[in-house]
């Protein structure tokens, strides 16, 4: 009998052990979407990064449009936001705001995580229609 139990509890330590291995090192987490602001208006953008940070390292997560980083301090404000839930994972929530819709603005939004050491993860597309006419 105890060499059953203990059989039972190594089988259970090696199945958690390869399915702690087998999860994504970062994953990128919010809802696919069609957006159809006006012109003028803004917008927000929010995705949520959930990584371990002792395989990711250092993580960098950004919003992207068509393959460009949104960076232009005057056109785009990004917020930052980072919980830890234990001794390895942790919790990034990057929100950016798209300040005064134009017609160029429109296209596909996308956000994506990129550890230092090792993975990447993207999130679905965001599709942004600018409605409004040219003045």
């Amino acid at each position: 009998m105890t060499r059953l139990v203990l059989s039972t509890v190594l089988l259970l330590v090696t199945f958690c052990a390869s399915s702690a291995q087998d999860k994504d090192v970062v994953e990128v987490i919010y809802t696919q979407k069609t957006l159809n602001p006006a012109r003028g208006s803004s917008v927000k953008l929010s995705c949520d990064a959930r990584y371990d940070f002792k395989q990711c390292g250092l993580l960098h997560v950004a919003w992207f449009q068509n393959e460009a980083e949104l960076t232009q301090p005057r056109k785009y404000h990004t917020t930052v936001n980072e919980t830890i839930s234990d001794q390895r994972m942790r919790r990034r929530q990057v929100v950016t705001e798209i300040l005064n819709l134009t017609p160029e603005d429109s296209g596909e939004f996308q956000c994506r995580a990129e550890c230092q050491l090792e993975d990447t993860g993207m999130g679905h597309l965001i599709i942004i229609n600018v409605q409004g006419l040219m003045i």
